[in-house]
């Protein structure tokens, strides 16, 4: 009866991909483009570049951005290149969305950047329970993952929907 405790999904060599976690470990902003429209329609070149190059870049070095307009006006592209050009080395990554979209997009950006060789012929466990992601970034973690892992599945690893497992 003195049996030490074991941890048997510790023992299992299951693999765990906590997209929460890696969520947590970022930092999301926002920014928004409406207060820069002149009258609320139309952003005016000049004065849109006197903003920009007074726009303090504290708030977003390192962070995950989401550059939208919350207003229904029609902004150019050059707009968003300009932008994205501003937050370029200060910026972790720079999104066309709503801020309600951004943690899909930045779910999808680290489904990118993942080495598919640290997961060859392990046992992954693809942890999402609970994100507001939608399914794109998983639909790109399988995409990634599935040529070279044994086995993927998603949950919990105490409770697991099985994905695949290679032949």
């Amino acid at each position: 009866m003195d049996d030490p405790i074991r941890n048997r999904i510790e023992e299992s060599g299951l693999v765990q991909l906590d997209l929460a976690a890696l969520l947590r470990e970022r930092t999301l902003r926002n920014l928004d483009l409406a207060p820069q429209l002149w009258q609320g329609l139309a952003i005016r070149e000049r004065e849109f570049r006197n903003w920009l190059k007074g726009l303090d870049l504290a708030p977003f070095e390192g962070a995950d951005v989401a550059v939208h307009c919350s207003t229904e006006a029609i902004v150019p592209e050059w707009v968003w290149m300009l932008v994205t050009s501003k937050l370029q080395g200060v910026a972790s990554s720079v999104h066309d969305c709503a801020p309600a979209g951004l943690e899909a997009a930045v779910l999808h950006r680290i489904a990118e950047e993942l080495d598919p060789t640290t997961f060859e012929g392990k046992r992954v466990v693809v942890k999402g329970c609970g994100l507001k992601s939608g399914a794109g970034p998983a639909m790109r973690i399988v995409e990634r993952l599935q040529p070279v892992v044994k086995l993927l599945m998603f949950g919990e690893p105490c409770s697991t929907v099985p994905v695949y497992k290679s032949r």
